[in-house]
Protein backbone atom coordinates (compact mmCIF):
# COMPACT_ATOMS: atom_id res chain seq x y z
CA UNK A 1 0.00 0.00 0.00
CA UNK A 2 1.24 3.63 -0.59
CA UNK A 3 -0.14 6.11 1.59
CA UNK A 4 1.48 10.34 1.81
CA UNK A 5 1.69 11.30 5.30
CA UNK A 6 1.84 15.33 6.48
CA UNK A 7 5.92 15.28 5.68
CA UNK A 8 5.69 14.17 2.22
CA UNK A 9 6.77 10.95 3.53
CA UNK A 10 6.00 8.04 1.21
CA UNK A 11 5.72 4.58 2.55
CA UNK A 12 5.81 0.99 0.40
CA UNK A 13 4.50 -1.72 2.90
CA UNK A 14 4.76 -5.55 1.69
CA UNK A 15 5.14 -9.00 3.63
CA UNK A 16 6.36 -7.55 6.96
CA UNK A 17 9.07 -5.05 5.65
CA UNK A 18 8.86 -1.70 5.02
CA UNK A 19 10.79 0.51 2.50
CA UNK A 20 10.64 4.17 2.75
CA UNK A 21 10.86 6.66 0.30
CA UNK A 22 11.87 10.43 1.44
CA UNK A 23 10.47 13.61 -0.68
CA UNK A 24 10.54 17.13 -0.36
CA UNK A 25 9.41 18.03 3.42
CA UNK A 26 10.74 14.82 4.75
CA UNK A 27 12.95 16.02 8.15
CA UNK A 28 15.99 14.72 9.39
CA UNK A 29 13.39 13.28 12.48
CA UNK A 30 12.16 11.11 9.48
CA UNK A 31 15.12 10.00 7.95
CA UNK A 32 16.92 9.12 10.90
CA UNK A 33 13.62 7.33 12.26
CA UNK A 34 13.77 5.06 9.33
CA UNK A 35 17.06 3.79 9.94
CA UNK A 36 17.05 0.56 12.30
CA UNK A 37 19.73 1.18 15.63
CA UNK A 38 22.46 -1.09 14.33
CA UNK A 39 22.54 0.37 10.88
CA UNK A 40 22.96 4.42 12.42
CA UNK A 41 25.44 2.99 14.75
CA UNK A 42 27.35 1.25 12.44
CA UNK A 43 27.46 4.74 10.38
CA UNK A 44 28.47 6.53 13.08
CA UNK A 45 31.04 4.18 14.14
CA UNK A 46 32.71 4.12 10.50
CA UNK A 47 32.74 7.90 10.65
CA UNK A 48 34.45 8.47 13.89
CA UNK A 49 37.02 5.45 13.15
CA UNK A 50 37.25 7.20 9.40
CA UNK A 51 38.02 10.80 11.34
CA UNK A 52 40.22 9.45 14.01
CA UNK A 53 42.48 7.91 11.25
CA UNK A 54 42.60 10.78 9.41
CA UNK A 55 43.77 12.85 12.40
CA UNK A 56 46.34 10.73 13.46
CA UNK A 57 48.06 10.34 9.99
CA UNK A 58 50.93 11.87 11.45
CA UNK A 59 51.18 8.15 13.54
CA UNK A 60 50.99 6.02 11.18
CA UNK A 61 51.31 7.71 7.67
CA UNK A 62 54.74 6.29 6.74
CA UNK A 63 52.96 2.85 6.69
CA UNK A 64 49.34 3.78 5.60
CA UNK A 65 49.84 6.58 2.77
CA UNK A 66 49.08 6.16 -0.73
CA UNK A 67 51.42 8.22 -2.58
CA UNK A 68 50.09 10.52 -4.72
CA UNK A 69 52.77 9.42 -7.78
CA UNK A 70 51.90 6.72 -10.69
CA UNK A 71 49.69 6.78 -13.49
CA UNK A 72 46.18 5.89 -11.89
CA UNK A 73 46.48 8.20 -8.90
CA UNK A 74 43.84 11.35 -8.92
CA UNK A 75 44.78 12.52 -5.38
CA UNK A 76 47.70 15.38 -4.94
CA UNK A 77 48.81 14.27 -1.66
CA UNK A 78 49.51 11.21 0.41
CA UNK A 79 46.26 10.16 1.96
CA UNK A 80 45.66 7.24 4.00
CA UNK A 81 44.20 4.20 2.52
CA UNK A 82 42.92 2.08 5.47
CA UNK A 83 39.91 3.01 5.01
CA UNK A 84 38.88 -0.71 5.58
CA UNK A 85 39.41 -0.59 9.34
CA UNK A 86 36.45 1.97 10.00
CA UNK A 87 34.10 -0.07 7.33
CA UNK A 88 35.28 -3.24 9.35
CA UNK A 89 34.80 -1.46 12.97
CA UNK A 90 31.33 0.06 11.58
CA UNK A 91 30.01 -3.66 10.39
CA UNK A 92 31.19 -5.02 13.74
CA UNK A 93 29.53 -2.29 16.05
CA UNK A 94 26.12 -3.00 13.73
CA UNK A 95 26.70 -7.14 14.41
CA UNK A 96 26.89 -6.11 18.14
CA UNK A 97 23.81 -4.54 18.16
CA UNK A 98 21.78 -6.83 15.79
CA UNK A 99 18.68 -9.44 16.64
CA UNK A 100 19.81 -12.98 16.70
CA UNK A 101 18.53 -13.41 13.64
CA UNK A 102 20.51 -10.57 11.81
CA UNK A 103 23.57 -12.11 13.37
CA UNK A 104 23.17 -15.20 12.06
CA UNK A 105 23.41 -13.23 8.60
CA UNK A 106 26.03 -11.39 9.87
CA UNK A 107 28.28 -13.49 11.59
CA UNK A 108 29.36 -15.54 8.79
CA UNK A 109 29.66 -12.85 6.52
CA UNK A 110 32.31 -11.42 9.01
CA UNK A 111 33.83 -14.41 9.73
CA UNK A 112 34.46 -15.75 5.81
CA UNK A 113 35.42 -12.00 5.29
CA UNK A 114 38.36 -12.07 7.45
CA UNK A 115 41.04 -13.47 4.87
CA UNK A 116 40.07 -10.67 2.21
CA UNK A 117 40.19 -8.26 4.76
CA UNK A 118 42.80 -9.19 6.35
CA UNK A 119 45.48 -9.85 3.42
CA UNK A 120 43.80 -6.31 1.94
CA UNK A 121 45.49 -4.71 5.04
CA UNK A 122 48.34 -6.35 5.06
CA UNK A 123 49.28 -4.56 1.44
CA UNK A 124 48.29 -1.50 2.41
CA UNK A 125 50.42 -1.15 5.28
CA UNK A 126 53.88 -3.44 4.04
CA UNK A 127 52.55 -2.45 0.37
CA UNK A 128 54.16 -5.61 -0.11
CA UNK A 129 51.57 -8.79 -0.52
CA UNK A 130 51.96 -10.18 -4.17
CA UNK A 131 49.00 -10.00 -6.41
CA UNK A 132 48.18 -13.52 -6.41
CA UNK A 133 48.32 -13.95 -3.01
CA UNK A 134 45.84 -11.25 -2.66
CA UNK A 135 44.02 -12.90 -5.64
CA UNK A 136 43.91 -16.35 -3.42
CA UNK A 137 43.00 -14.94 -0.16
CA UNK A 138 39.63 -13.56 -1.69
CA UNK A 139 38.99 -16.99 -3.30
CA UNK A 140 39.54 -17.95 0.16
CA UNK A 141 37.21 -15.87 1.54
CA UNK A 142 35.00 -17.13 -0.90
CA UNK A 143 35.55 -20.79 -0.50
CA UNK A 144 35.17 -20.11 3.58
CA UNK A 145 31.55 -18.93 3.14
CA UNK A 146 30.94 -21.87 1.00
CA UNK A 147 32.03 -24.02 4.05
CA UNK A 148 30.56 -22.00 6.55
CA UNK A 149 26.80 -21.67 4.70
CA UNK A 150 27.02 -24.92 2.29
CA UNK A 151 25.94 -22.30 -0.46
CA UNK A 152 27.66 -22.05 -3.64
CA UNK A 153 26.19 -20.79 -7.43
CA UNK A 154 24.86 -23.68 -8.67
CA UNK A 155 22.63 -21.45 -11.04
CA UNK A 156 24.01 -19.23 -13.57
CA UNK A 157 21.20 -19.07 -16.41
CA UNK A 158 23.96 -20.21 -18.84
CA UNK A 159 23.37 -23.05 -21.23
CA UNK A 160 26.00 -25.81 -20.65
CA UNK A 161 27.44 -23.80 -17.48
CA UNK A 162 24.65 -24.48 -15.51
CA UNK A 163 24.91 -28.30 -16.41
CA UNK A 164 29.16 -27.82 -14.93
CA UNK A 165 27.74 -25.75 -11.82
CA UNK A 166 25.60 -29.16 -10.73
CA UNK A 167 28.40 -30.76 -9.91
CA UNK A 168 30.12 -29.84 -6.32
CA UNK A 169 33.60 -29.18 -7.08
CA UNK A 170 32.67 -26.81 -9.64
CA UNK A 171 30.38 -24.70 -8.24
CA UNK A 172 32.41 -24.30 -5.07
CA UNK A 173 35.59 -23.38 -7.40
CA UNK A 174 33.01 -21.27 -9.48
CA UNK A 175 31.74 -19.10 -6.32
CA UNK A 176 35.30 -18.98 -5.10
CA UNK A 177 36.25 -17.51 -8.52
CA UNK A 178 33.09 -15.35 -8.92
CA UNK A 179 33.81 -13.68 -5.56
CA UNK A 180 37.39 -12.83 -6.31
CA UNK A 181 36.57 -11.31 -9.23
CA UNK A 182 33.63 -8.78 -7.72
CA UNK A 183 36.38 -8.19 -4.95
CA UNK A 184 39.09 -6.81 -6.51
CA UNK A 185 36.34 -5.00 -9.57
CA UNK A 186 35.84 -3.20 -6.52
CA UNK A 187 39.28 -2.33 -4.80
CA UNK A 188 40.13 -1.43 -9.24
CA UNK A 189 37.70 1.99 -8.94
CA UNK A 190 39.08 2.85 -5.36
CA UNK A 191 41.25 5.87 -5.06
CA UNK A 192 38.69 7.89 -7.08
CA UNK A 193 36.77 10.19 -4.53
CA UNK A 194 33.42 8.60 -3.84
CA UNK A 195 33.94 5.73 -6.58
CA UNK A 196 33.66 2.58 -5.00
CA UNK A 197 32.31 3.73 -1.66
CA UNK A 198 29.13 4.89 -3.62
CA UNK A 199 29.41 2.58 -6.23
CA UNK A 200 28.80 -0.16 -2.81
CA UNK A 201 26.46 1.93 -1.43
CA UNK A 202 24.21 1.92 -4.79
CA UNK A 203 24.27 -1.54 -4.88
CA UNK A 204 23.59 -2.07 -1.37
CA UNK A 205 20.32 -0.03 -1.34
CA UNK A 206 19.19 -2.13 -4.25
CA UNK A 207 19.39 -4.97 -2.37
CA UNK A 208 17.65 -3.23 0.29
CA UNK A 209 14.90 -2.99 -1.74
CA UNK A 210 14.36 -6.10 -3.46
CA UNK A 211 15.04 -8.29 -0.10
CA UNK A 212 12.53 -6.22 1.74
CA UNK A 213 9.92 -6.47 -1.55
CA UNK A 214 10.61 -10.17 -1.47
CA UNK A 215 9.57 -10.00 2.29
CA UNK A 216 13.06 -11.02 3.66
CA UNK A 217 13.42 -7.95 6.21
CA UNK A 218 16.39 -9.50 8.03
CA UNK A 219 18.41 -9.44 4.94
CA UNK A 220 17.42 -5.44 4.24
CA UNK A 221 18.56 -5.09 7.62
CA UNK A 222 21.78 -6.87 6.57
CA UNK A 223 22.32 -4.37 4.01
CA UNK A 224 21.28 -1.45 5.71
CA UNK A 225 24.41 -2.30 8.51
CA UNK A 226 26.58 -2.57 6.00
CA UNK A 227 25.20 0.51 4.25
CA UNK A 228 25.44 2.41 6.91
CA UNK A 229 29.35 1.55 7.64
CA UNK A 230 29.73 2.98 3.87
CA UNK A 231 28.19 6.16 3.93
CA UNK A 232 29.74 6.75 7.43
CA UNK A 233 33.15 6.24 5.77
CA UNK A 234 32.10 8.31 2.61
CA UNK A 235 31.38 11.34 4.11
CA UNK A 236 35.21 11.25 5.12
CA UNK A 237 35.78 9.89 1.61
CA UNK A 238 33.83 12.38 -0.67
CA UNK A 239 34.19 15.15 -1.74
CA UNK A 240 37.68 15.97 -0.32
CA UNK A 241 39.35 12.53 -1.03
CA UNK A 242 40.90 12.55 3.28
CA UNK A 243 40.92 8.46 3.42
CA UNK A 244 40.37 5.29 0.88
CA UNK A 245 39.27 2.15 1.76
CA UNK A 246 42.53 0.65 0.51
CA UNK A 247 42.64 -3.08 -0.46
CA UNK A 248 41.23 -4.24 2.84
CA UNK A 249 37.97 -2.30 3.46
CA UNK A 250 37.60 -2.94 -1.06
CA UNK A 251 38.52 -6.56 -0.65
CA UNK A 252 36.03 -6.73 2.00
CA UNK A 253 33.34 -4.55 0.55
CA UNK A 254 33.59 -6.82 -2.62
CA UNK A 255 33.17 -9.84 -0.93
CA UNK A 256 29.76 -9.03 0.88
CA UNK A 257 28.32 -8.11 -2.01
CA UNK A 258 29.22 -11.10 -3.99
Amino acid sequence: MVQRTRSSLWRFQRAGGQLTFFRTGSTMLDILGFIPLPALVAGCVALLVALLLVVTQGWHGRHTMDSDEGIQKFHTEPTPRVGGIAIAAGVLAGYLLANSERQSLLGPLILAGIPAFAFGLLEDITKNVSVRTRLLATMGSGFLGWAITDYSITDANVWGLDWLLSFSLVSIVFTAFAVGGIANAINIIDGFNGLSAGTVLIILAAFGAMTTALGDPDLAQVCLVLAGAVAGFLLVNWPLGKIFLGDGGAYFLGFSLA
